[in-house]
């Protein structure tokens, strides 16, 4: 049979992945049926303004260490790939009160894969003597589904992964960061000095722990430290929620994603909180201000060029709207993505708030009983504010590289026009969570 996606010959009809692009094989992938993957894709939509320029590459690179094999190969898994998990699944424990679920060949049933922890914090797949016995050339590949979307920072090149061939590997290991990973490795054997494929064996591993992200940022010229703890489950519960359903058309649905109760975000608006000082007025312009400071240092824009907008580069779509807990966990988003998780924390931190949409751009706002303006050049800014049922809301840039004060929005806009020429036109303007009472 064929791949659908790369087009290459599948020599074993078993087969569940892909040996050259990781490609789910379907039972609909009919023989003598090759289509053609463009890499190069250049359909992408037009740039949001401003943009942050990334400071970071990728969060989420696994390294892959071969034996005595000295160095690493950094390798990654396009989110396009992703599927619904089908089949048989069981535990096997990993340490403490995080496990591996194990799918495909390292079902202990199969008895092709083992997968372990090692004392020197590696996760690692390994043959089965039974298996490898039989095979004396392997070539594996690993693909990370949790890795960015694009193998470039200037050109959406959809990163496949990389195969790492030697005679003898039969086992594999990536840093022990929780994760989900496809895992396929091609069999040979070498007769007259000729390498003839036999095999290919693949499984899934879910490490299922817990992620601790922890912050440092600079504020008002001191230092302040931050951290939150969550698993791996939690964030996967919302990165398989509606995948298809991430382009958002109707502005009204933007607060949706605004999961501002959940127990990761709750636990970093407390410990914002203390940073800021349990003794301070936390609900006042300052607090705010320090919160709004915290998620325009701390998280990065994904790397956006004219060929390549944020969301391909990172999540392989044209547009996607991530929840707050996917935005911690890769430690980037693009604008609706970090406005959707300051106000999230807004909201934890017991703000009035919502989200504004103008042209081509979204940011947080907040409502506060007292705002005092600062000085920021009039030529160059404008005050972005809307009152509603008795409250004013300030809007809150969050893609700039440095702090910019709550309220403050660029006077060129977009167009040339003002952001405050737009709202009530088209579906753009503020849109406020409602207040639990």
């Amino acid at each position: 049979m064929f791949c659908t996606k790369c087009g290459i010959l599948i020599n074993d009809e078993n087969a569940s992945f892909c040996r050259n692009c990781g490609n789910a094989l379907k039972a609909h992938n009919v023989p003598d049926r090759r289509q053609n993957y463009d890499h190069y894709k250049t359909d992408h939509t037009a740039s949001r303004s401003p943009r942050k320029k990334s400071t970071a590459a990728v969060a989420l690179a696994i390294f892959l260490a071969v034996g005595l094999v000295a160095g690493t190969l950094i390798i990654a898994f396009s989110v396009e790939n992703i599927d619904i998990y089908e089949g048989k699944m069981e535990i096997q424990t990993a340490k403490g009160d995080e496990y591996f679920e194990l799918r495909g060949g390292f079902l202990s049933e199969e008895g092709i894969f083992e997968v372990k922890l090692t004392e020197e914090g590696m996760i690692t797949f390994a043959l089965t003597d039974n298996i490898s016995s039989k095979y004396n050339y392997y070539r594996w590949q690993l693909f990370d589904r949790d890795s960015v979307s694009s193998a470039s920072e200037f050109l959406y090149i959809e990163y496949t992964g990389k195969r790492l061939e030697r005679a003898g590997l039969t086992s594999c290991s990536v840093a022990s960061n929780p994760g989900e990973y496809d895992v396929s490795v091609d069999c040979y054997v070498e007769q007259g000095g000729n390498r003839i494929y036999k095999k290919t064996y693949s499984g899934i591993v879910s490490y299922i722990g817990n992620i601790t992200k922890e912050y440092t940022w600079e504020y008002n010229e001191t230092e302040y430290n931050a951290s939150v703890t969550f698993g791996y489950d939690e964030y996967r519960q919302f990165r398989q929620t509606d995948v298809k359903g991430r382009a958002v058309t109707n502005y009204k649905k933007i607060n949706s994603f605004v999961t501002y109760d959940e127990a990761p975000i709750v636990e970093l608006s407390d410990s914002l909180r203390g940073a800021y000082g349990r003794d301070k007025n936390t609900n006042d312009q300052d607090f705010a201000q320090f919160v709004l400071s915290f998620v325009q240092i701390c998280f990065d824009y994904p790397p956006n060029t004219s060929m390549m907008c944020g969301d391909l580069y990172q999540y392989g779509k044209n547009e996607y709207y991530a929840y707050p807990i996917e935005t911690i966990f890769y430690g980037m988003g693009d604008c609706e993505d970090t406005s959707i998780l300051c106000t999230a924390l807004f909201k934890a931190l017991g703000y009035n708030a919502g989200i504004a949409v103008v042209p081509e751009h979204a940011v947080s706002v907040v409502g506060l009983d007292d705002y005092s303006p600062e000085p920021y050049p009039p030529n160059l800014f404008e005050i972005l504010s809307q009152t509603i049922n008795g409250v004013t809301y300030y809007a809150c840039e969050t893609t700039v590289d440095n702090p910019r004060g709550i309220g403050y929005m660029s006077l060129s806009g977009h167009n040339g026009e003002p952001y405050s020429s737009y709202i009530g036109k088209q579906g753009y303007g503020f849109y406020i969570l409602e207040s639990e009472s």
